[in-house]
């Protein structure tokens, strides 16, 4: 008999299979106020954060510059996950 281990879903794969999001959805579902933390950091941001900042064409939920968000904001993985997940529904 072959045992069929059940648990809880591998994070790193969840967030891999998550759907990419345009930076319209991610801006609308982060807000005003979160956005403009970022927007304030780019005032005296490195010119590759800047580029980075202005123009993230797809936000893939494991990519770098996604990373970077999160750090900016102080948010936690499942943080990250949950805007990710609500920006995913929005339809602009």
């Amino acid at each position: 008999m072959t045992l069929i281990k059940i648990g809880r879903p591998n994070p790193a794969k969840v967030r891999a299979a998550m759907p990419t999001i345009s930076p319209m959805q991610g801006i609308l579902t982060l807000g005003e106020t979160e956005w403009d933390k970022i927007l304030t950091y780019r005032e005296t941001a490195t010119w590759q954060e800047r580029i980075v900042i202005d123009n993230a064409a797809d936000w893939f939920r494991t990519s770098e510059n996604i990373a970077f968000f999160g750090h900016l904001l102080n948010y936690t993985d499942e943080q990250m996950d949950a805007m990710f997940i609500a920006a995913a529904k929005v339809r602009a």
